[in-house]
């Protein structure tokens, strides 16, 4: 019996192997999960193959994501039984999040103190300006850590789309040492025009145009590649950063985060 369970489940991934070609990018995991809905286009939001990449990451733990906007990403992470919180500085997104039943810090995190900051196991951020705020979030979540004598593991986004992230992801893993992942994504996107046939743009709450003619911010689309980077926080980064000095907070805006 155990046999043939094998041979059916083996001929399905055969299956699913072979409408899927070589070449191309397959769906997200967010797909599938019953009721989900994206409400951003990337790259108003991280690509929700970076949730793919989490929901794994964060098996049997619990997840913070900083500046999630109405909540994609965390959605549909919680959707895999994962506990998932949010610390969002935007009134309105705040909102958003709690009517979908999540649990938010509605501050900028340069503001919430060492004994409220929300506890995880593994915090993700793609801020929106790398180089203002990667750095220090990464102190102020590490201090945070330290304080209540918990450990976790720190993902940031960087997209290759955006030189501010690129020049920016090098300096960080040479200060501190990370684990560097690189995620495909194609959500969609055509040379000419908005890509309307596209399910996410039709489902979307703020519709724009990304093409290769029109880049949206310098992205010719909804696709590209993403790198995280893991940074495991610890004693070891503690005295990295010792070394390093305080953090500041805050920074500009970085364009089609908005």
């Amino acid at each position: 019996m155990a046999g043939a369970m094998l041979l059916l489940l083996g001929a399905l991934l055969l299956g699913a192997l072979a409408a899927q070609p070589a070449w191309q990018v397959g769906p997200s995991a967010c797909t599938k999960v019953p009721g989900f809905t994206a409400a951003d286009l990337y790259p108003i939001r991280s690509p929700l193959a970076v949730a793919d990449f989490l929901i794994d990451a964060v098996a049997g733990g619990s997840f913070c994501e900083i500046g999630t906007r109405r909540g994609d990403i965390m959605s549909c992470i919680h959707a895999h039984n994962i506990s998932v919180t949010a610390i969002e500085m935007d009134p309105p997104y705040c909102k958003i999040l709690r009517s979908r039943g999540f649990g938010v810090a509605c501050q900028a995190v340069e503001a919430i103190s060492m004994t409220s900051f929300p506890l995880a196991d593994v915090y993700y951020w793609w801020p929106m300006s790398a180089v203002t705020q990667n750095e220090a979030w990464l102190k102020i979540v590490a201090k945070a850590l330290a304080f209540h004598r918990r450990r976790a593991t720190v993902y940031i986004g960087f997209d290759t789309h955006y030189q501010e992230d690129m020049l920016n992801l090098p300096k960080l893993v040479r200060l501190y040492g990370a684990n560097v992942t690189r995620i495909h994504f194609d959500e969609g996107g055509l040379v000419l025009g908005p890509d309307t046939l596209s399910p996410f743009y039709q489902k979307a709450m703020q519709k724009f145009e990304a093409s290769i003619e029109r880049p949206f911010y310098h992205r010719p689309g909804h696709w590209g590649t993403f790198h995280l980077a893991e940074f495991r926080v610890g004693p070891g980064m503690w005295r990295r950063m010792k070394t390093r000095g305080g953090g500041g907070g805050g920074g500009r805006g970085r364009d089609g985060r908005r």
